[in-house]
């Protein structure tokens, strides 16, 4: 297979851009409107910002840094940044939103595992930073450290993925909502992941 039609090839990396923030956007407001007929409040912004965060955010973040050159380098860490502190705030949210309603926090398996991501997204936004910041990276060229933190920043994301579908799941059964949400992920995660 030529590189030209290889998933991660630039025209395909700049062509996903687009559709990506498209569905993050509508996909974040169907997630936050649900149950069907529930409209807004507060709850809304757990899913809304999570959504921003991990999937607009971070996955654009994965794509730009499939562009190369320091501009995108710098791109990368912007988004991923942002994507952490979106899904921080959308924690925030949940967290507020159980106390008020005098629930218990990571109860669920979704809760730990957004808990799991949200570290891990912290640790690895962190080391990023710090070594391997193109301007002031204190080990930026060393490529074991540049192949952990991609392998482990695109298992984190497949796995945010699959907690927002979690999440998604536990406000609504209606296989549509469901198709619509998880089907666009399976066919974004080629371009994203890989």
């Amino acid at each position: 297979m030529s590189s030209k039609s290889s998933p991660s090839s630039k025209a395909n990396v700049k062509a996903v851009m687009f559709p990506l923030t498209i569905f993050a956007l509508s996909a974040g407001y169907m997630a936050a409107t649900q149950p069907s007929g529930a409209g807004w409040r507060f709850f809304s912004y757990h899913p809304m910002l999570m959504t921003l965060g991990w999937i607009l955010c971070m996955g654009n973040a994965s794509l730009v840094k499939k562009l190369g050159g320091y501009s995108n380098t710098k791109t990368h860490g912007i988004l991923a940044f942002v994507g952490s502190t979106l899904s921080w705030l959308g924690f925030y949210v949940i967290y507020k939103n159980k106390d008020q309603m005098g629930k218990p926090h990571f109860a669920t398996y979704h809760a730990i595992g957004g808990m799991v991501c949200l570290v891990g997204s912290s640790m690895i936004g962190a080391v990023g930073s710090v070594f391997l910041h193109p301007d002031f990276g204190i080990d930026k060229t060393n490529k074991t450290i540049r192949f952990a933190h991609k392998t482990s920043a695109r298992v984190l994301l497949f796995m945010a993925w699959l907690v927002a579908f979690s999440g998604l799941a536990t406000l609504t059964t209606d296989t549509i909502i469901l198709g619509l949400f998880g089907v666009p992920l399976l066919a974004f995660a080629p371009f994203i992941l890989l």
